[in-house]
């Protein structure tokens, strides 16, 4: 069981749809967590850390949840409509974003 507490860093929460056939993502941040939690669909992601260049694939899927870190760039391909909630550790400024792209 979790306890409150452990999710002090949580600051802002968002509701996300995307249908069959789009690709979201492509971007890392440089300070931001986010966790996500995945309320119905199938998404394969893909993910590369900066800093290490570890690369991973895994697909998710209705009820799983899963934490990407500063410096991963994450790409989410949408296999199945899909909605789900995503949770920052930093609030998004529209201002400033913590949203980086890689220049190619």
């Amino acid at each position: 069981m979790f306890g409150i507490g452990q999710f002090h860093w949580m600051k802002e929460a968002n509701y996300i749809e995307s249908k069959k056939g789009s690709t979201r993502g492509g971007h890392y941040h440089k300070k931001t967590k986010e966790l996500f939690f995945i309320i119905e669909g199938k998404i394969k992601v893909k993910v590369e850390n900066l800093n290490t260049n570890h690369q991973k694939t895994f697909t998710v899927n209705k009820m799983d949840i899963f934490l990407i870190e500063p410096y991963d760039i994450h790409t989410f391909c949408i296999l199945e409509d899909a909605k789900w909630i995503n949770v920052l550790s930093c609030p998004m400024n529209l201002e400033k974003p913590d949203l980086h792209v890689l220049k190619k």
